[in-house]
């Protein structure tokens, strides 16, 4: 899907200085009144949008131009970063106009000139080519102080009807305006995410008018376990039609239809495709394991690269391209999922998601997102315990959902990042959106067990082996596929100076780095000089070795909600074995703690002459409301304190 622009993902290529556009007129009115408003310095704010003002113009025949004025004043030397002023093209937007003023710290006036605009192009991780475009400029006296300020005026895309006023940033906002100028009849319709729902102000026929002001900054700079900015941030999504607009789950029908009609025709199979569909999928197997083998060539063959002009930010190449160039971006992917599993007579469709977990709203129907994934029908009647990614559509069909753009996560799991999000299940007249799966704790599963050796001089020495499964060792996965062995070694090295002040790591190897229907597994061997303190004939050891269960937190208010990241089972079992002449003398008590949303317990005990530590983690829930931060400080706390508990060995 195309991203949102203000994901911030793309990057920008430099192209010649553009001279397309007429010169900028004089300081304009606006700026100068919104120069003049008087505002406080918010506590650590770099810089403050004075002036964020929209004009949504839409014709009779549903051509649209959006004018859009923006007034930042610079508060900080940090704040330079928002002078920068860009205007996007592309992607069916057509740049009309673009100027840009600023006024100095001293107050000198500023009218940038076209020689100082430049144009650039963006490209974005895994897209080969995308026509969007950008003018780009900072204007002279970008100083704290100083104020920036520019116009611009794009032509949108004939196919949207809805356009989403991104009202709240990372910086505040001190006044917000926008407004809808539709032709004679026609209708509109706001909703609102995280935000209360206001009232506009109708100035003219067909004329309506949102302000907003004193819209505080979204800033998660120093706040553990934040969701993306951009889920936080609120949002207005106005629909817009000739006609009356459906409310609620039809208005959600209605964009899956629309997305069908553009997608769904590009699925269709060619014989090659057919062939090479029952080719992997024996008609023996059972339907997982003919999805998973399709599943399986999608992740594997087909490569993860993006060409999107025009409405091909939306719109797929046909399967047939797909196939014969063995690459696509995700909604591509799909695609020739659709068309493979359709050749065996399974049905496929897909649904549109957005990789920034609480950026789609179940309450705000829209078309905004930023990646594609797939829904398997599953056949009626038919379970297989290794499924864990089905949901039931509101006509009573199942379907099973499957990210083959993710590599390192199999068919019947969901990446971490997905579950829990909201999608549009585009499905015909039965589109919807749907919650997303968050899979069980015992389908993500770490669990790092180590023999270990002290020695009288405090050196540990010994073997340990990480096993994970799930979705949450994709991670791991794609790192160990993607690097040497060097590279390999660096990343285990660095985890182990979290925990060790002296090491020397032995030997190291990985199992089943791709073959995902088996545990990821990492083995390695240590040496660690004086891991264990002397005191007198005591010898102080820590229990817990190795990997840190806690989150550094902090006593803030919490106003956010909070991401757990991953619901998920976390095991250590370590065995040290006490040097000979000493005896354990004490040991820590056990730990046990549980606050609903998760468990933590662990053990310490002495058999035959071996210290064995024992803990587990059990992550239930996946995101907490803001007033569960106390809960999760207090295991946050229990945690930290358990890791860092020492065992006393005295000598006989």
């Amino acid at each position: 899907m195309r991203a949102r622009l203000a994901s911030g993902i793309f990057f920008l290529i430099l192209f010649p200085v553009s001279r397309g556009h007429a010169s900028t007129p004089p300081l304009a009115d606006w700026v100068q009144q919104a120069a003049a408003t008087q505002v406080s310095n918010p506590a650590g704010a770099k810089a403050i949008v004075l002036l964020s003002d929209e004009l949504l113009t839409v014709q009779p025949d549903g051509q649209a131009k959006l004018r859009r004025r923006e007034v930042i004043k610079l508060l900080r030397p940090q704040g330079r970063e928002y002078a920068q002023l860009v205007a996007w093209s592309g992607g069916g937007r057509k740049l009309l106009s673009f100027h840009a003023w600023s006024i100095g710290p001293d107050g000198h006036q500023y009218t940038v000139k076209d020689e100082q605009i430049r144009e650039e192009g963006a490209v974005a991780d895994g897209l080969l080519y995308v026509d969007d475009r950008a003018k780009v400029v900072t204007p002279p006296g970008a100083d704290p102080g100083g104020v920036v300020a520019y116009e611009s005026e794009i032509q949108l895309p004939g196919y949207m009807t809805e356009r989403s006023w991104d009202f709240q940033a990372s910086i505040p906002v001190s006044r917000a305006v926008f407004e809808v100028d539709l032709p004679s009849g026609w209708k509109q319709k706001p909703l609102w995410h995280n935000h209360d729902s206001i009232q506009p102000q109708e100035v003219g026929p067909c004329h309506w008018r949102w302000e907003l002001a004193d819209i505080p900054a979204v800033d998660t700079d120093d706040v553990p376990l934040a969701p993306a900015e951009i889920a936080l941030a609120g949002r207005m999504v106005v629909h817009y039609a000739a006609s009356e607009i459906t409310q609620g789950d039809q208005l959600w029908t209605n964009i899956g239809q629309w997305y069908d009609g553009l997608a769904t025709p590009q699925s269709a199979a060619t014989t090659e495709i057919a062939a090479k569909a029952q080719e992997l999928a024996s008609k023996e197997g059972d339907f997982t394991a003919r999805s998973e083998k399709i599943a399986e060539y999608l992740q594997r063959e087909i490569r993860y690269v993006g060409i999107e002009i025009g409405i091909g930010g939306y719109q797929p190449h046909p399967a047939a391209a797909v196939f014969h160039n063995h690459y696509g971006d995700c909604k591509d992917k799909v695609t020739l999922l659709i068309a493979m599993l359709n050749s065996i007579g399974v049905h496929a469709t897909y649904v549109l998601v957005d990789t920034r977990r609480g950026f789609v709203d179940a309450n705000v129907p829209s078309i905004d997102g930023n990646h594609a994934i797939a829904a398997i029908q599953v056949p009626d009647g038919y379970n297989d315990a290794r499924l864990k990614t089905i949901v039931k559509a509101r006509n009573g069909d199942r379907f099973l959902i499957f990210d083959p753009t993710n590599e390192y996560v199999p068919l019947g799991l969901l990446p971490t990042y997905l579950q829990g999000s909201f999608g549009t299940l585009v499905n015909g007249a039965n589109s919807q959106v749907i919650q997303l799966p968050v899979t069980p704790p015992d389908s993500d599963v770490a669990e790092r067990t180590a023999k270990l050796q002290l020695d009288a001089d405090g050196t540990l020495q010994g073997s340990i082996t990480e096993t994970r499964m799930g979705a949450s060792s994709s991670r791991e996965r794609n790192y160990f596929a993607e690097n040497a062995e060097k590279e390999r070694r660096e990343y285990v090295e660095g985890r182990l100076r979290q925990d060790l002040s002296a090491f020397q790591l032995k030997a190291e190897s990985a199992e089943n780095v791709q073959n995902l229907e088996e545990k990821f597994v990492v083995k390695y061997q240590i040496s660690a000089p004086v891991y264990a303190k002397t005191a007198g004939t005591l010898l102080i050891v820590r229990p817990r070795v190795l990997g840190s269960d806690a989150e550094a937190l902090n006593g803030n208010p919490r106003k956010y909600p909070i991401d757990l990241r991953v619901v998920g089972i976390r095991r250590d079992s370590f065995d040290v074995s006490v040097p000979a002449g000493f005896i354990v003398d004490e040991l820590p008590d056990p730990m046990k703690i549980d606050v609903g949303f998760a468990t933590y317990t662990s053990e310490v005990k002495a058999e035959q002459n071996v210290l064995r530590y024992s803990r587990e983690l059990v992550v239930k829930e996946l995101v907490l409301k803001p007033d569960q931060y106390e809960e999760l400080k207090k295991l946050e706390a229990a945690i930290t304190t358990d890791e860092n508990r020492s065992a006393v060995l005295k000598k006989q």
